[in-house]
């Protein structure tokens, strides 16, 4: 008789992930620069009171929904205030969202794989997608992803109980939490879970049956497919008009959200060809830092997403059309819409970023489930495939670790310091070695052993791996040597300080608590400059027009720049800039990365030091 997991394995694992998860969230890094975003907009919005417009430093921030920093900020207000600097939203406040979101997924993965494939594969979902580097890294992440992950996986679990279920009452109902988690998916990170949950299902709704011919027949099959679909075109939407309720159920979906546009819209009247810029134009490809990227940009960080399941991964995808699997065709075709559409549409756009498919972690979860039944637990052991696959395994899992090493320096060149690659080395052993543990076991028959071993051994890595890899990862000593480098010069508290240097970092003001203003509203600016700041460089002229204007100011002015920039300023537009002093970023030494502090010659008299000038 196969094994089954029992009340108390299950209740164990919980309460361990919940132990490690407590641990993580009163440790490990700085709040990242996107982090502080998020933080430092529910920190002002409880300052002032105004929770429609929400505003980052000194502009209001209209590109991106407010849930996220909404939920901050009432988690802010029920824990203590930062013990630090005694402002609401602390680190822990700002990333505690994300830890209830994640255990909310974790949940709803095991009750999505229950009810499609039994308890003991729900269970296996469950567990693999709380033990995943994806699913953990954003777990602590006070970002909009593990929200938007949360109730995207709500969505796409409430659809599915809705097309399942025989009872017309409960169908109504799921229904109606299907269109309510849209939205509020929507109201997290939208207008994302379009494309990442109404096309998946969309597809998977007209696509099943000719996928469950495709899956019968195999490429032979191809012709009676497309016949199938082309046939099955008009019914299914007639149905979706019925059964799916999009009548009453879009309204719904736009209620959610809709309001607190029209809200802000009322505020500010540039809101809707923002939105407009912001994601038509991104889609297009016409936004300033698109990179098209290749075809395959998503598959290595989806591995790494899945690890330590990732050598699983290729036989997941396979799954609904594997013979074996025929009885469970309609879940796993469910589950491979869901991820290999979403992670398609993702990669067909211009605009990537490696969390942008963080949503299809659960499906992957749910693919996961039945290979680790048939690998662990009920499938027959062949003794010698066993060992084959083992030292297989094994290779493939050293090459896989040694190709992440080298993918992190280029994903994250800034964060991947000496002390990062020296420990991700250490944790890679470790987890080598948790892996020879558990190929041993495996081997000896003692699978559900090894099944725990890896997932467990996961956990623990990455829990260590935050605490001691994450603070040097964080790159926080950067922003805190601006803030204390205008400490050292003398600069008051209060002085005009404008960021240039791209994106400001906001941990300036949140930990420095330095104020920080922008050259320019960005976002009005892109709005009423829309066709001649498409292609960049007129937006860096228009702002180095700006900084000029302002450093002929009879009062002290401190503008932060990339060295690049600097000295366009100084060489070309003729600024009457000083070099205050430098943070030195990236490769060490003097380069065009650098940030520079600069000055007009108000500022310069006030500072206690003598300037470096170049």
């Amino acid at each position: 008789m196969a094994w089954e997991p029992s009340s108390g394995h299950i209740a164990a694992f919980l309460v361990i992930w919940l132990l490690l998860a407590l641990v993580s969230l009163l440790g490990g890094p700085a709040l990242g620069d996107h982090e502080v975003i998020v933080a430092q907009i529910a920190r002002q919005s409880i300052e002032t009171g105004d929770w429609v417009v929400l505003r980052y430093l000194d502009t209001p921030f209209l590109v991106k929904p407010p849930l996220s920093p909404w939920l901050v900020a009432l988690a802010s207000m029920i824990l203590p205030h930062d013990a630090v600097t005694g402002h609401a939203v602390s680190a822990l406040s700002a990333r505690l969202p994300s830890t209830i979101a994640t255990i909310g997924t974790i949940w709803l993965v095991f009750a999505l794989g229950r009810s499609m494939f039994g308890r003991r594969v729900g269970a296996l979902c469950a567990f693999a997608y709380a033990t995943s580097f994806g699913a953990l890294l954003y777990a602590f992440n006070a970002t909009a992803e593990a929200l938007l992950t949360f109730f995207c996986t709500w969505a796409f679990a409430e659809f599915w109980w809705a097309t399942t279920s025989f009872v017309r009452g409960r169908r109504r109902w799921h229904l109606i939490r299907f269109y309510v988690a849209l939205g509020l998916s929507m109201l997290a990170k939208g207008p994302m879970p379009l494309a990442v949950v109404c096309v998946p299902i969309a597809v998977w709704w007209w696509g099943h049956g000719a996928g469950k011919v495709l899956a019968r027949g195999g490429v032979h099959a191809i012709g009676r497919a497309l016949k199938r679909f082309g046939i099955e075109l008009w019914p299914r939407l007639r149905l979706a008009l019925t059964s799916l309720g999009l009548w009453w159920g879009v309204p719904l979906f736009l209620l959610v959200f809709l309001p607190w546009m029209f809200a802000v819209s009322r505020r500010e009247t540039y809101f809707w060809d923002l939105w407009r810029y912001e994601y038509l134009d991104r889609f297009e490809g016409r936004y300033p830092g698109s990179r098209e990227g290749k075809a395959y940009y998503y598959i290595p960080i989806i591995f790494g997403f899945a690890m330590p399941w990732a050598l699983s991964l290729p036989h997941a995808v396979v799954t609904p059309f594997l013979r074996s699997l025929r009885a469970h065709h309609k879940p796993l075709s469910f589950a491979w819409y869901w991820a290999i559409v979403g992670i398609a549409v993702m990669s067909a756009m211009s605009f990537k970023k490696p969390y942008y498919v963080l949503p299809a972690t659960p499906a992957i979860a749910l693919l996961l489930g039945p290979v680790l039944d048939q690998l662990f637990v009920s499938g027959r052991l062949n003794a010698r495939r066993a060992k084959v696959a083992a030292y297989a395994a094994l290779a493939i899992f050293t090459i896989g670790c040694v190709s992440g090493w080298f993918l992190g320096d280029k994903l994250y060149p800034e964060a991947w310091t000496s002390f990062v690659k020296i420990a991700s080395i250490g944790a890679v052993l470790v987890l080598l070695a948790a892996f020879v543990w558990a190929a041993q076991s495996f081997l000896a028959n003692r699978r559900v052993l090894s099944l725990a071993i890896v997932g467990y051994s996961g956990l623990i890595v990455f829990t260590l791996a935050w605490h001691w890899v994450g603070p040097a990862a964080s790159n926080i000593e950067m922003p805190m040597k601006v803030v204390q480098g205008l400490a050292d010069a003398g600069v008051p508290l209060d002085a005009e300080l404008y960021w240039a240097a791209n994106r400001p970092d906001g941990r300036v003001l949140f930990y420095g608590q330095r104020q920080v203003r922008q050259v320019v509203d960005p976002y009005k600016l892109i709005v009423e400059k829309r066709e001649q700041v498409a292609s960049g460089s007129d937006l860096r002229q228009m702002v180095g027009d700006e900084i000029c204007s302002l450093l002929e100011k009879t009062t002290p002015v401190y503008v932060v720049l990339q060295r690049e920039d600097f000295t366009t300023l100084v060489k070309l537009l003729k600024a009457q800039a000083k070099e205050l002093f430098s943070v030195d970023r990236g490769a060490i030494g003097r380069d065009d990365d650098d940030w520079v502090i600069g000055t007009n010659d108000a500022g310069l008299a006030l500072a206690k030091k003598a300037p470096m000038v170049p």
